[in-house]
């Protein structure tokens, strides 16, 4: 969990835990200003989710250079490994972002925004 601030908050938007980078933060504070807009609050146990996903998408970034790599080596055991492990790592994405119902935030976003 993430540790909180000393200072009090300008915003409602949760602090992004200290182990990702500037890159991940900024996702993870694109997504709870999404949520916020959808429904003005982002729960704790939410902001963990939020994280997770995060996390996932730049593990999915990773996995998918190693695999870009491995291609030009024409490394076949390394592929079909990474390729297994790109799978796992999509389908947990997607398994929390259905949780989060990110897909509908992102259309109600969308409409919002017309």
């Amino acid at each position: 969990m993430a540790k909180r601030p000393a200072k009090p908050q300008k915003t409602g938007i949760p602090p992004a835990p200290a182990w990702m980078n500037p890159a991940q933060k900024r996702a993870f504070s694109d997504l709870c200003t999404l949520k916020m807009g959808w429904d003005r609050v982002v729960l704790d146990s939410e902001a963990e989710l939020f994280a997770d996903f995060v996390c996932h998408r730049a593990r999915l970034d990773g996995l998918r250079k190693l695999m870009r790599r491995a291609l030009r080596a024409k490394d076949d055991a390394l592929v079909l490994s990474l390729n297994t492990a790109i799978n796992t790592t999509v389908d947990k994405a997607q398994r929390l972002a259905d949780r989060l119902g990110l897909a509908r935030m992102e259309a109600a976003a969308m409409e919002h925004a017309r």
